[in-house]
């Protein structure tokens, strides 16, 4: 679609429109704008809407996101992401470092719109995910979403109820209820989280009770029992013990073979050990991305360099 400039004659009381936060403040300036503004500014919702329902015909099948042209702004005065663009491959771990601050986070939440839910955000741009379908479309319902892309957060947190319930909660929610193919997802999610050897004479103990590299694996078999194309992990490994952290990396790369899996870390090593393709962000921009091995050892940006030398 063409920009906002070819369908604005007076860009400024209209952009300040667009741009405001929803409220009362919004209400007010609808009834100051022209007749004309009014109905250019409907043209232009038209048209944005037509853009989130159609598919993007050019997608590449070996990527499972194709991020165009995104930005994120809190209220009127903070970008926090700058002109995103970006390509997720299948089938493979793809890392996201930068210093603290630099929108790594904030990138890994608008793949499946978690950022939508916070107040006075407002999200510019495109984000297409599997066939080309444009994540905020309404062919595809946030429920599904979030299914087919699953989160796993920075703090590990269980539901307060047993190991059993955590892992079948999903299922339960989406209308199974024979108890057999409950047992046997439940099974499935703790084997493939490898932590089922630890709790499969405990089951119904409280998943809390868990150590805390216990309950991010827990947490993990409550997010594959759904069975999700991608998981999302937010720093998965942060407060963890050496030991804890190597038995998540090691499940990482078992997850691999069935998930894409999207990765945000302060550990340089940790990106170099698991992952095949880094993006390095800086200032909520992306400053450089490709296969990790290249990043690590021939970086094309002097920044991206003095970041993994310590230097910044």
């Amino acid at each position: 679609m063409s920009d906002k400039k070819q369908l604005v004659a007076k860009p400024s009381k209209i952009d300040n429109y667009l741009n405001a936060d929803k409220g009362f403040k919004k209400f007010l300036q609808w009834f100051s704008l022209s007749k004309e503004d009014k109905d250019k500014i409907k043209q232009l919702k038209k048209q944005l809407s037509k853009d989130k329902n159609s598919k993007k015909t050019n997608f590449n099948k070996q990527h499972i996101f194709e991020i165009c042209n995104l930005n994120l702004f809190y209220g009127n005065n903070k970008q926090a992401l700058h002109n995103i663009n970006l390509n997720i491959k299948k089938g493979e771990v793809t890392a996201f470092i930068g210093p603290s601050g630099c929108g790594k986070s904030t990138l890994l939440w608008c793949l499946n719109r978690l950022n939508n839910a916070v107040p006075n955000v407002r999200i510019t741009g495109n984000i297409y995910f599997d066939d080309g379908t444009n994540i905020n479309s309404k062919k595809l319902s946030h429920i599904e979403l979030t299914t087919r892309v699953g989160m796993i957060f920075q703090r590990y947190l269980p539901f307060p109820m047993t190991i059993y319930e955590n892992v079948a909660y999903g299922p339960r929610c989406h209308g199974i209820t024979n108890q057999k193919i409950l047992d046997n997802i439940v099974r499935d999610a703790l084997v493939d989280a490898a932590l089922w050897d630890e709790v499969k004479n405990n089951l119904h103990d409280k998943g809390t009770s868990l150590s805390g590299g216990q309950q991010q694996r827990l947490c993990i078999a409550r997010a594959i029992a759904l069975h999700p194309e991608v998981l999302l992990m937010d720093e998965p490994t942060s407060g963890l013990d050496p030991i804890a952290t190597s038995k998540i990396e090691n499940l990482i790369l078992k997850l691999k073979k069935k998930y894409t899996i999207i990765l945000v870390t302060h550990s340089m090593a940790q990106a170099q050990r698991v992952s095949d393709n880094t993006v390095f962000l800086s200032n909520g921009k992306v400053v450089e991305q490709g296969p990790t091995k290249i990043i690590f050892t021939a970086p094309t940006q002097h920044e991206t360099k003095d970041y993994i030398l310590g230097r910044n």
